[in-house]
Parts: C-alpha cells; sequence; structure tokens
C-alpha cells in the first residue's frame, strides 16, 4: 500500500476528490455539532462512507500502475457497500422512525453487510469473482478496464434490495403525507435514484467520469444539496412543526397583522369562528387602528354570532431592530362569552343574597323591637310582684314568679345581643372614646357575677391587678369582660376556680380569664367567635346562651383598636386574653377636659 502512495499522480480527478471530500467533511462536522434530526447516527455513517469511497475513487485515478488501481477499487468497496444500507437505514429512521431499527439483529446488518461484501472484494486475487483476470489497462488508457465476475453482480444485486427497499419507504410515505411534504420526499428520492441510475449506466453502459465509477459523484452531490434543504427545510423541524401545531391548534382564534396593516395569516379557530368573515367590519376597525389599541382599555369586545371575544394586541418586534419598527401585530381574541355569564349569574346570586341578607336583617330588628316593649313590661311586673309589694306571695307561686322572671331576663339580653350585633354588622353602632379603669371593670364584673357563680358551683379569684386606663366606651368595655367572665364559668368544672388577671408591658394591658374546664379543640376559632354558634361540649349536655356574647365581645374589641384570643389545653382549661393599648396622660387630661 506503502508504495501506492509513492507513485502517486497529481491528476484533476485527485485534487477534485479531495476538495469534494473536504468540503463534505466540513459539512458533516457542522451537521453532526449544531443540527438535531431523526436518523442522525445513520446520516453520518452515510457521509463517513461516502468521504471514504470519495478519496479512494480519487486515489485510484492518481495510481498509474494496475495493482495500485485494483487495490484502491478494492478498499473502495467498504465504502460502496456502506453506503445504500445505512441511507436506507436513515431515511426507514427520518421518515418511519421503524421499530426495528432499534433490533440488534438491524444493527448487526449494518456492521456485517459492508464488512463481508468488503472481504469478499479484498479476497478477489484467489476467486476472481468480483474482477475477473481478464481485467487491464488498455493503451489508449490510464486505468482499469474491469470484467466483473459474477460476485459483482451478486454484490451490487444484494446493495439494489437496499435501495429498492429505500424507495419503497419514500413511496410509501408519499401515499399518507401532506402536500407540504412532498418536495422533502422528492428530493429523498431523486438522491436514492440518481446514484442507482448512475451504477446501472457504469455496469450495464461502462459510462464513468474520469474513467471512474460515477455513482460515488452523483451520491456525493445529492446528499450535499440534501443537506442544505435539511437545514432550510423545516417539514420535519419539531420546533417549526410544534410551534405550527400550537397555532393551528389553539382553542383562541389568532390573527397575524404585518405592517402594512394586511391580514398575513389566521389560525384554525380563527377561521372556524368566522373571524374573516362574520366580524369583518369590526376587524377591519381594529386593524385600522391597531396601532392606538396597545392599552386594554383602548380595547372593545368583539361580538360573532352568539359568542363574545376580548381581543387582545401584541407586537411582533423585528429580531434585526427590536428597538425600531416591528413586523406587525398578533391579535388573540379571548372568548369570553362564558366568563361574562358567569359573572351575570354571579352578580344576579349576590344581589339576591345581599336582598335576603337585607330582609333577614330587617325582620330581625323589627321583631326585636317588637319584642322589646312587651318584655319589659313583662320583666318589670313579675319584679314589682315579687317585691312584696302587692302582698305577701305563696311559695309555689313565688317559685313560678322566679323562674318566669329569669327567663324573662335571659330573653331580654337576648334581643339586646341581636340589636347590637345588627348594629355592629351595619356600621351603627357609635362608641365614645372616654378614660376606662379597667382594673375597676374587672373587679366589679367579677361582683356583680359572683351571685351567677356559685349558683354553678364555682368559685371567683381576682389575681394581680395592675393599674390600667384605656381610652374606650366604658358599657362596650364592661359588656366585653361580662361575657368573658360568664362563659367561663358557664364552662367550668364543679368546684373550678375562674380568675382574673391584669397585667401590662410595652404600652399595653392584657386582661385575662382563665377557668377550669374541659378546654376548647384546636382550630375552633370560627365558632367560638362565630355568630349564633358555639362549640359542642361533650361535657355538658346544654350550654346556655345565644352564641352571641363572644362575637360581640371581638368586634366591639375590634372596634376600639383591641383584640380577643384565647389559649386552651383540653382537659386542663381555657385562658381568654382581651389586649388594649394604654392611654397616655396626654390623652386621658384632653378626655377629661372634652367631658
Amino acid at each position: 500500500m506503502f508504495t501506492c502512495f509513492e507513485v502517486l499522480e497529481a491528476q484533476p480527478a485527485l485534487w477534485l476528490v479531495v476538495g469534494v471530500s473536504l468540503i463534505a467533511a466540513l459539512v458533516l462536522f457542522w451537521m453532526m455539532r449544531f443540527q438535531r434530526f431523526q436518523g442522525k447516527s445513520y446520516y453520518a455513517l452515510t457521509f463517513l462512507a461516502m468521504i471514504w469511497t470519495l478519496v479512494m475513487i480519487g486515489l485510484e485515478a492518481a495510481s498509474p500502475t494496475f495493482s495500485c488501481q485494483v487495490q484502491w477499487a478494492t478498499l473502495a468497496w467498504l465504502g460502496n457497500a456502506l453506503v445504500p444500507v445505512a441511507w436506507c437505514f436513515f431515511v426507514f429512521s427520518y421518515i418511519d422512525n421503524a421499530a426495528w431499527l432499534n433490533k440488534r439483529r438491524a444493527s448487526i446488518a449494518l456492521v456485517f453487510i459492508p464488512i463481508a461484501i468488503f472481504l469478499f472484494a479484498a479476497t478477489n486475487q484467489w476467486h476472481h469473482l468480483v474482477y475477473r483476470e481478464a481485467s487491464f489497462i488498455p493503451l489508449d488508457k490510464d486505468y482499469v478496464d474491469y470484467a466483473h465476475g459474477a460476485g459483482f453482480y451478486g454484490i451490487i444485486s444484494i446493495l439494489y434490495v437496499f435501495v429498492l427497499a429505500t424507495l419503497f419507504c419514500l413511496l410509501k410515505a408519499f401515499t399518507r403525507a401532506k402536500p407540504t411534504a412532498w418536495p422533502l420526499l422528492t428530493v429523498l428520492i431523486i438522491i436514492t435514484i440518481t446514484p442507482l441510475t448512475a451504477n446501472a449506466a457504469y455496469v450495464v453502459l461502462g459510462f464513468t467520469v474520469f474513467g471512474l465509477d460515477p455513482t460515488a459523484f452523483m451520491f456525493t452531490l445529492g446528499i450535499l444539496a440534501f443537506t442544505w434543504m435539511l437545514v432550510t427545510n423545516k417539514t420535519m423541524d419539531m420546533a417549526f412543526v410544534g410551534q405550527s401545531v400550537l397555532f393551528n391548534t389553539m382553542s383562541e382564534p389568532v390573527v397575524l397583522i404585518d405592517r402594512h396593516r394586511n391580514i398575513s395569516l389566521m389560525n384554525t379557530a380563527a377561521k372556524r369562528s368566522g373571524l374573516h368573515h362574520g366580524a369583518g367590519p369590526v376587524l377591519s376597525e381594529i386593524v385600522e387602528n391597531i396601532q392606538n389599541l396597545k392599552m386594554p382599555e383602548a380595547l372593545s369586545n368583539l361580538t360573532i354570532g352568539q359568542r363574545i371575544y376580548e381581543p387582545r394586541v401584541r407586537e411582533i418586534e423585528s429580531p434585526l431592530d427590536p428597538s425600531g419598527a416591528g413586523l406587525g401585530w398578533s391579535i388573540t381574541f379571548v372568548d369570553i362569552t362564558d366568563r361574562i355569564a358567569i359573572s351575570a349569574a354571579l352578580e344576579e346570586a349576590l344581589k339576591r343574597a345581599d336582598d335576603a341578607s337585607r330582609a333577614k336583617d330587617d325582620f330581625i330588628s323589627v321583631v326585636s323591637h317588637e319584642l322589646r316593649t312587651p318584655l319589659t313590661s313583662l320583666t318589670g311586673g313579675l319584679t314589682l310582684a315579687l317585691s312584696g309589694r302587692l302582698g305577701e306571695l305563696p311559695d309555689p307561686i313565688r317559685s313560678l314568679l322566679n323562674i318566669s322572671h329569669r327567663n324573662g331576663v335571659r330573653l331580654s339580653r337576648l334581643v339586646d345581643n341581636i340589636l347590637l350585633a345588627q348594629k355592629i354588622d351595619v356600621d351603627a353602632l357609635t362608641l365614645e372614646n372616654k378614660p376606662v379603669d379597667l382594673g375597676s371593670l374587672l373587679e366589679e364584673s367579677f361582683e356583680e357575677n359572683r351571685m351567677f357563680a356559685s349558683e354553678q358551683g364555682v368559685r371567683l379569684s381576682l389575681g394581680s391587678i395592675m393599674p390600667a386606663v384605656i381610652t374606650g366606651d366604658a358599657f362596650a368595655i364592661r359588656q366585653i369582660v361580662d361575657n368573658i367572665v360568664s362563659n367561663a364559668i358557664k364552662f367550668s368544672d364543679k368546684n373550678g376556680v375562674v380568675e382574673g388577671v391584669l397585667r401590662t408591658s410595652n404600652g399595653q394591658v392584657r386582661l385575662s380569664i382563665t377557668n377550669s374546664g374541659r378546654g376548647i379543640p384546636e382550630g375552633m376559632e370560627s365558632q367560638v367567635f362565630g355568630r349564633f354558634e358555639q362549640v359542642k361540649n361533650s361535657g355538658q349536655s346544654s350550654t346556655q346562651g345565644s352564641g352571641l356574647g363572644l362575637h360581640i365581645s371581638k368586634k366591639l374589641a375590634q372596634q376600639m383598636s383591641g383584640s380577643i384570643f384565647y389559649e386552651s389545653q383540653l382537659g386542663v382549661g381555657t385562658t381568654f386574653h382581651v389586649e388594649f393599648q394604654l392611654a397616655d396622660q396626654q390623652a386621658i387630661a384632653l378626655a377629661k377636659r372634652a367631658g
């Protein structure tokens, strides 16, 4: 082989082959580095085999001796055999994504067939089935006139099977492909047929290029042309096809307008909605004034048939000059028919709910006011009878009157609480803003609740009472304290203790009421402070009260910039805390002068 290198001559065919091979190698490197497509490995293998064949053919053309030309021709068989096999695998992978290519026997065939053909050609000196002994260099020529044997035609037949399989795959693809893919398929068919035709002309008619087999040259030109098409054609480009599919499968109509205000493209949804004819005048007006429609408030809804659309305009900037004039605009028409219908239904439902709530509040207010007058007369009469001024009462009658009086008082408190909650909810309650001695209020509340605690078997205990003056409404604050203390008594165990503590810190005062009861489970805040709600307590079969006390207390505290919260431990008890801002001396003095 080294002897054949030494005798090479600078033939034009050699320089042509070297130039084409270098171009092919550069194209291959660029493709492998920057392009991604199906069957890339088979495509690269085809390229390598083609370059190998071209180099061997160039060396054969530049060799002056018979033995060297046969040697290069024999080495060329490795590429000659691999090109049609690898090209066949590439087409099946690129066009069909054939599953059989992933099988092991396919990989074995890709390697075994070219190597077997090469070895068969390399051992020709012993069997002369590829090139017969009659092969020679004529006196009037510089290249070998090969006398092909039966083995040569057998090899060609095997390789033609792969070529025909490639053509079958491409023709089959034609029957199912969209018209947009036909140019690509046509190029692939031409690339496959052209070398086949050139090879047939060489085998049958003896057609040559510089005395050489033209098959490799024709295939090289074809595959370089296809490489250019592969780069520029978007038929099999996943990103391009994906964008096209997304554009046409969007549920919203989309219209693309060029810089000359012409409609350049519509997606399927736009055509199906009748946008191109059903809303012609309105769409034309939008397109005409598109530069003034960048702000959403400048756009008006578009009605087409029974559907209502909201146009959204987006400018498409030029990639060459992003800060300059744009390429055009995209208009997305968002179907808001259902949204408008839902909004209308919600508005109607809210109106009905508001009317129902107002009717309920009016009913509660009317009933409460209507109950208050007879209840006042009832409790007043019972109080007078129980006082003894109307004469002594027998014990059975006094007992019944006491029960009636207690229930009358409870009912009066319920009516008062309902009216108070109603005023708070409609912001109709006006509170005073005067200095209030919170310690005195706590002591008064404990003193007045002592009898109720005694009836419940509960002992009241005042702990540390630090001096604390706040600004607020004394009546409202007293109601907050009474509600918390009565609740603590109500939910305490028999022989339990309710303790009141008042502490100040960092300009804040905290009033804490602790009872020894069963406690409150976690996550019950909404029920504890809810309206007409009470926490179910398994330890008490029934709980007294309306479920408004703590709800009113929290609202009153918030209205005076205070807060109420609790800490509880099941089986131990609960502590309710009320916090207010301490009043400064200047505010107290001003409030006293105003009073």
